[in-house]
C-alpha cells in the first residue's frame, strides 16, 4: 500500500467490520482498528459472547469487509475485503501485543478477561478514495498496475 493509505488507516481509530457468519449472512459491527504494514494485517479485539464470534470459532478463516473513514470532513475512505482469523500463534499474539496495544494501550488491562478475543484481517483486495484530492477524486486500488 502506497505511504499515503498507510498514513491515513493509522489516522483513524474506528471501523466497521462485517464478517460472513456460518450462515452466510453478513454481520457488521463498529470496531477499534489497528494496523500491521508488513505483511499487511489489521488488528481487532471482540468478546467472546458477541456474534462475530460465531465465524471465527466456527471456521479456520471466514471472509470479511472492512471500511476505515466516515468522515464527511476528511472525505477519505478505505474498503477493504479479506479474511479474517483468530490470533493462534505465539508469535502472532507478540505482534498483536506490539501492534494493537501500541495504538489502544487502555485496552491492555482488560485483555485479561477469559472472553476477550483477539483476531486479525489479512486483505485480499482494497480501494481508497480521496473525494478532496487535488485535481478532483482520487482512487487507489490493489488491483492498478
Amino acid at each position: 500500500m502506497p505511504q499515503e493509505i498507510i498514513d491515513f488507516i493509522n489516522s483513524q481509530s474506528l471501523s466497521v467490520l462485517a464478517v460472513e457468519m456460518l450462515d452466510g449472512s453478513p454481520h457488521a459491527a463498529t470496531v477499534h482498528v489497528a494496523f500491521h504494514e508488513f505483511p499487511p494485517t489489521f488488528f481487532f479485539e471482540t468478546y467472546r459472547p458477541y456474534r462475530k464470534c460465531e465465524a471465527l470459532f466456527g471456521r479456520e478463516k471466514s471472509r470479511a469487509s472492512l471500511v476505515i473513514g466516515f468522515n464527511e470532513q476528511d472525505r477519505k475512505t478505505l474498503q477493504i475485503d479479506g479474511e479474517v482469523q483468530l490470533i493462534s500463534t505465539d508469535d502472532e499474539r507478540l505482534l498483536y501485543n506490539k501492534i494493537y496495544f501500541g495504538k489502544f494501550p487502555g485496552k491492555k488491562e482488560k485483555s485479561s478477561d477469559p472472553k476477550f478475543v483477539f483476531f486479525s484481517m489479512t486483505p485480499t483486495w482494497w480501494r481508497y478514495t480521496d473525494w478532496q484530492a487535488p485535481g478532483g477524486k482520487k482512487i487507489i486500488s490493489s488491483e492498478d498496475k
